[in-house]
């Protein structure tokens, strides 16, 4: 890929965004200092935010003498967008929306037990919060399946298996729509909300309640996905309990604590993350007490994986969701810090 100066032009604009959204205002000054950018660049792109309405001019900024500086605030309504998860815990069918602005402050949500999830009940609730809400520009949505090349597969929402969701989302409300695995999703949130303590990788597993495992990989704040979308589909490993029989074993913390640490030191085995995080709702001290004692057991002195638990995914799930969803309001490009 060429790197031309449009794109180059793109990433400075994502850069000055960032910085607005990260403080309450911010002078031209403040704003080369942060970004690395130019005093001159910085003003030409406040210039284009201001006259979007993304940017407002606001009290000057005090001065010690001399003229006073400028002061910017970002319009964090100027957009918004629009969250849909799907989730499926024990008995429970959920569908979960919210409408997020720019800044990722949640203005409004719902959680809508249903008792069938198909592509009617999505749209459904998709068009009513569009509707609700005309500044949405972006829509991201969660499912429990593997998503590649636009299609859904292996879905728990039988009903979505080979549907083309967001294509069908797009055309419908004429903005992006992206929809993402929900275990993905739910790692690149935990990872996000780390802002201080990123790590360089990590792998988050997920333990639905009477359901099978899944797994999101994160790596220097990217998403793995693999070559055909398949990675973190551990479920499918060769564990010594099946596949089919994983769901029953959550009945015995003895059988689960096993197969779930072979998860855990598989996956340490292979990636060495920086951290593995272990979440369900279901999950007691008891359960997490056992796994700990089973990977410690089985690792090498001083390589002994470092667990987190999660106990509900949703905080992490909607922050995954939501920074997808910033994404395309975005550049797409992300700088990583190597």
């Amino acid at each position: 890929m060429n790197f031309d100066t449009i794109k180059l032009k793109q990433v400075n604009v994502d850069r000055v965004r960032h910085a607005l959204r990260q403080s309450e205002t911010c002078t031209k000054n403040s704003l080369a200092q942060e970004t690395g950018l130019s005093v001159a660049s910085c003003g030409n792109i406040l210039s284009e935010l201001l006259e979007r309405g993304e940017v407002q001019e606001v009290a000057l900024a005090s001065s010690t003498g001399g003229r006073p500086s400028r002061r910017f605030a970002y319009n964090a309504r100027h957009a918004l967008v629009l969250v849909i998860y799907l989730r499926l815990e024990g008995s429970m069918k959920t569908i979960y929306s919210a409408v997020v602005d720019l800044r990722g402050e949640v203005l409004d949500e719902s959680f809508a037990e249903v008792a069938e999830i198909d592509v009617d009940s999505i749209v459904g609730q998709a068009k009513l919060w569009a509707a609700r809400y005309e500044q949405v520009e972006s829509v991201s949505v969660g499912v429990p399946g593997v998503v590649n090349e636009g299609l859904i597969e292996g879905c728990d929402v039988e009903s979505l298996n080979g549907v083309a969701l967001a294509s069908h989302l797009n055309e419908m409300l004429d903005c992006p729509v992206t929809v993402e695995n929900d275990v993905n999703a739910t790692a690149l949130g935990f990872y996000h909300q780390r802002t201080n303590l990123q790590p360089e990788s990590l792998v988050y597993i997920y333990f639905p309640e009477d359901g099978i495992a899944g797994a999101g990989i994160v790596v220097n704040g990217r998403v793995i996905r693999g070559r055909n979308r398949f990675a973190g589909e551990v479920s499918y490993m060769p564990l010594s309990i099946a596949r089919h029989d994983q769901a029953q074993a959550q009945q015995t913390i003895d059988r689960f604590a096993r197969f779930a640490s072979e998860m855990v030191l598989s996956t340490d085995c292979l990636l060495n993350p920086e951290s593995i995080v272990l979440a369900g709702q279901w999950l007691r001290d008891e359960h997490k007490d056992a796994i700990q004692r089973a990977v410690s057991s089985s690792s090498l002195p001083n390589h002994v994986p470092e667990l987190h638990f999660e106990c509900d995914i949703h905080a992490s799930y909607l922050a995954g969701l939501t920074f997808s969803g910033l994404q395309q309001l975005s550049c797409g490009i992300q700088i990583i810090k190597i």
